[in-house]
């Protein structure tokens, strides 16, 4: 059983709270960051500004998620992002209130609730270390048929005068299944892009399908698109034959 399922089970099964905890502290976890994440060469470790939002009440609390796929339902755009043990992020935000995977079935947890488990996981000897902190990520040529993403998508690219062009490939993050990735060379802002072309291609999109947008000007998407042709490419003007 992964930690979905057991958090899923956790809200109904109070029998199952203190297995989830276990092993919500030896897992690893998705946070959004302000801006990229930037590595610490002198001191090591990280440096890394973290996002944090409201609850209907005013309550301000860090959004926290098991699984990029979560943090992505929550953000709906592509933002920063870092994957950490969850204990070590707890040592990095015991001042604050947390939430995991808020907008869907989630925890809230107080500061004080943060601290208790800290001190539980200090007198248990339990270390902080993530499973994989430099996290590995794949690209990849899409292993199906996606020409029901790809004709929609063209024709919607061609009345947008911005983008000049867009690549897709697979994108495999850990054990979680791929996801298609949208790569777009464009200028302006990726919202006014992103947020209604999302909604547009739910109606072409199949069960299974989980589609990823991002700009060209992201330094992981360079990596993503090295060696791949774009399936769009931007007509000329007249005027810049």
């Amino acid at each position: 059983m992964n930690l979905d399922e057991l958090l899923k089970e956790a809200i109904t099964k109070p029998e199952k709270r203190s297995l989830f905890l276990q092993m919500l502290i030896k897992s690893d976890v998705y946070v959004i960051c302000k801006k990229p994440v930037k590595q610490d060469e002198i001191n090591g470790g990280v440096s890394m500004e973290l996002v944090t939002t409201q609850n209907p009440d005013g309550d301000v609390f860090i959004p926290f998620f098991t699984s990029y796929r979560s943090l992505q339902q929550f953000a709906k755009r592509y933002v920063n992002c870092y994957r950490l043990n969850c204990l070590r992020l707890f040592d990095l935000i015991q001042s604050a209130s947390a939430v995991l995977n808020p907008n869907s079935y989630g925890k809230e947890f107080s500061s004080q609730e943060i601290k208790s488990i800290l001190m539980v996981a200090r007198n248990l000897n339990i270390p902080a270390i993530s499973m994989k902190e430099e996290e590995t990520i794949e690209y990849r040529a899409p292993q199906k048929s996606i020409e029901h993403l790809i004709r929609p998508i063209s024709r919607y690219l061609a009345r947008q005068s911005n983008v000049d062009s867009c690549y897709v490939v697979e994108m495999i993050r850990g054990c979680e299944r791929p996801q298609i990735l949208f790569v777009f060379d464009m200028i302006g802002n990726t919202r006014k892009l992103f947020f209604p072309l999302s909604k547009y291609m739910q109606s072409y999109t199949k069960s299974g399908d989980s589609l990823v947008f991002i700009s060209l000007e992201e330094a992981a998407a360079k990596k993503a698109i090295e060696g791949v042709e774009p399936f769009y490419i931007r007509k000329k003007r007249y005027f810049e034959k």
